[in-house]
């Protein structure tokens, strides 16, 4: 397919959601699986019209798949704006800990005794499958920085750490298919190797890195226009950009897990808002649609990250 027509294909489908986004939104779906539909009508099971194999656009979909995703994962983490001492915090720790953990060790069992798969190929199909899909399960994920429901925030935390915490199986799953599919018999080096690197220096790592960029970087933002009482939001959109792209490449360089600190970068970013601002004080997007409303004299079309501005006035603390 040319790029043309791609462009096309492509502007159809933005069309038809964005025509149809009111009917949608009562389907008890995501917009994921319309796409998802989608491709399989244009794809081989349809109507063929697909053209392009996967090994000619495998290089530039990789890429592009990534960087959606570091989007996604900064975008979820600038909506968890509790401290990381609350309680929703621990929930969503022992989802992405120890739940994770056991649904990978009974997936990976599963797949290996009831289907027959090998130890190897058994991990990798575990590993995927037990991370919370942050896409399919954002019906109950947390809906703005002001919500602060603790199941909510349990899933959306777990959704933004399964990605570092999970990845770290796939990496083992790929030495044991190295090594024939079975148990570990020479794995002694390699697993010690994985296990210092993958698990307790790039997973702590990558954390470290998102957070101290984000809170930094926020701060410094903050500072600098109080200092020169600047009151524009535009900049914000670049800070972000910045923010996903040097924690994901610092963390990486450093040996981390890029995703777990992009994740971290908009948690981070939250927190130094909240620690100048105070928690009692609504997010700096329900401030810009209140200040929208003071200025234009009518009500501004109300963010997917912010409480609408009515709901500002009669803000109440997070818990």
């Amino acid at each position: 397919m040319s790029f043309s027509l791609w462009l096309l294909v492509l502007g159809c489908i933005l069309l038809t959601l964005g025509l149809a986004s009111a009917y949608l939104r009562l389907l008890p779906v995501s917009t994921s699986f319309i796409y998802l539909l989608f491709g399989l009508a244009i794809g081989p099971a349809g109507l063929h019209a697909w053209r392009s194999g996967l090994a000619d656009i495998s290089g530039w979909f990789e890429h592009l798949s990534e960087a959606a995703l570091l989007i996604s994962l900064f975008i979820g983490g600038l909506k968890l704006r509790l401290p990381l001492r609350s309680p929703a915090w621990t929930a969503a720790w022992l989802l992405a800990g120890p739940v994770l953990l056991g649904c990978i060790l009974g997936l990976t069992l599963g797949a290996h005794f009831l289907f027959g798969l090998d130890w190897g190929l058994a991990l990798l199909v575990a590993a995927i499958l037990a991370p919370t899909d942050p896409v399919l399960a954002s019906d109950i994920q947390v809906n703005h920085a002001g919500d602060d429901d603790r199941l909510r925030y349990a899933v959306s935390g777990e959704a933004g750490l399964n990605d570092g915490i999970a990845f770290p199986f796939v990496i083992a799953a790929l030495l044991l298919i190295g090594q024939g599919g079975g148990l570990p018999g020479e794995f002694d080096r390699s697993g010690l190797d994985w296990l210092l690197r993958d698990v307790l220096w790039a997973i702590p790592l990558g954390l470290l890195v998102g957070y101290c960029l984000g809170h930094g970087l926020g701060r410094l933002a903050i500072h600098l226009r109080a200092r020169h009482t600047d009151t524009s939001v535009s900049a914000n959109d670049f800070l972000a950009l910045a923010l996903i792209a040097l924690s994901y490449v610092g963390a990486d360089a450093l040996g981390g897990w890029g995703f777990l600190a992009s994740f971290a970068a908009g948690i981070g970013l939250r927190h130094a808002e909240v620690a100048t601002l105070g928690r009692a004080s609504a997010p700096a997007e329900a401030q810009a649609a209140a200040a929208d409303v003071r200025e234009a004299g009518r009500p501004a079309a109300p963010s997917s990250m912010a409480p609408t501005a009515a709901n500002t006035r009669r803000w109440r603390p997070a818990r």
